[in-house]
């Protein structure tokens, strides 16, 4: 156990309820709260700063973008020219909506730091720190393992990184080296707690003997989760499924009805936190590559089979995960059901595979994250009393020294 000498506010942003960037702000809370107890902590959404309609607007316009116009979503993402062309615009938003945020909560909180894991709640508070001289710590925390220019702010003093390829884009862009630090996608601490596998199989009704399968849709069960069901039945494989779908109830009510029907054990399962138990007893983990999810099968080294990864940040990590050599590309049935037999084939060199997986994961990133802000919180609060104070000889008026 880890403490703070003096009383400190910690300010936590993320957007979404199910979002892979509250997911992130979580495991900084429960990484500061177990450290740090008697540091006071706030975690909030963003958008329920801005005007009432934007949290909505954004949420829609993102899926309709992702669904029908895939392409526009990966130009926003990559195009330096649409980053230009749309700076005026982006920063009379900022303007316009920084406000509320710091009245209704900035102000009467009066934090130390304030952390981010949202880009838009970044460009806020540093608006927020210019416009009203307010000297907090600003953290920026990206949840994916790559990286867009809205992430890129002026008074941003510190920004952790996922992994250290991403160091060279933000100096590139004029960061300061001196405010860049590679930590890891924060993830629960649930993940670098050590388990026992045979327990947790018994707890689940998990056949020993059965390679286990793993899917997840995300928090709102999104991706082809029944077409794969569909596609694993009959397969002729010893095989047993686990199923997340999230919050989408229609989803599980959908893969309930066909249940009895399947050629192999499953259990299908709504919303959990208990993410990391499903991890530790899976041999394989069928998902789109989210960034929280990434680091989550990277810290439990359960081997990720991608499937459908959505444009923009989701088709960037893939592209990393491939590039490293720690994650597969699945496009069909044949692919997956390739993949099984590999991993099920004593051929396969699961250690080299791990040794690669071991550069890139982090499972302890929430806890360095949390040491390295109160460090540098306390840093900041020594400078400031000294140059409040000054020396004794400082203190002395001029005409009796």
């Amino acid at each position: 156990m880890e403490g703070c000498r003096r009383k400190v506010r910690i300010l936590l942003l993320y957007a979404g309820t199910l979002s892979g960037h509250r997911q992130a702000a979580r495991a900084l809370k429960q990484a500061l709260s177990k450290l740090y107890p008697e540091v006071e902590i706030k975690m909030e959404n963003i958008f329920r700063y801005g005007h009432p309609c934007w949290g909505c607007l954004l949420d829609r316009l993102y899926r309709v973008l992702i669904k029908f116009f895939p392409w526009f979503w990966d130009l926003i993402w990559d195009s330096k020219v649409v980053y230009y062309l749309t700076y005026m615009l982006r920063s009379f938003l900022y303007q316009l909506n920084y406000f509320r945020l710091y009245r209704k909560l900035i102000l009467p909180f009066n934090p130390q730091a304030v952390i981010c894991t949202f880009n838009i709640a970044c460009a806020l508070c540093s608006v927020i720190k210019k416009k009203r001289d307010v000297d907090y710590l600003l953290a920026a925390v990206p949840t994916d393992f790559c990286l867009h220019p809205y992430w890129v702010y002026k008074n941003v003093d510190v920004y952790f990184l996922p992994h250290k390829g991403l160091e060279k884009d933000l100096i590139n862009r004029g960061i300061d080296p001196d405010k860049v630090q590679i930590t890891g996608i924060p993830i629960s601490l649930d993940f670098s707690m050590s388990k026992d596998r045979k327990k947790l199989r018994e707890k689940w009704g998990i056949n020993e003997g059965l390679f286990t399968i793993l899917l997840i849709g995300g928090g709102q069960g999104m991706g082809p989760l029944k077409e794969i069901v569909l596609a694993l039945n009959n397969c002729e494989l010893p095989i047993q499924l686990l199923v997340v779908t999230g919050t989408n109830r229609h989803l599980r009510r959908k893969l309930q009805k066909i249940q009895p029907e399947l050629s192999f054990p499953s259990r299908i399962l709504g919303y959990t936190r208990e993410v990391a138990e499903l991890m530790e007893i899976s041999d394989l983990l069928i998902s789109k590559p989210g960034g929280l999810t990434v680091a989550e099968a990277l810290a439990t080294e359960t081997p990720l089979g991608i499937l459908d990864s959505l444009a923009g940040q989701e088709r960037r990590n893939q592209e990393l995960l491939l590039k490293k050599g720690v994650a597969f590309e699945l496009k069909d049935r044949q692919d997956i059901i390739g993949l099984i037999r590999k991993l099920l084939d004593s051929s396969f060199d699961l250690e080299d595979w791990r040794g690669r997986v071991r550069k890139l994961a982090r499972p302890r990133a929430a806890q360095d994250i949390a040491r390295r802000i109160m460090h540098l919180v306390e840093e900041r609060m020594d400078r400031s009393k000294e140059v409040k104070g000054g020396s004794i000889e400082d203190r002395i008026p001029s005409n009796i020294r």
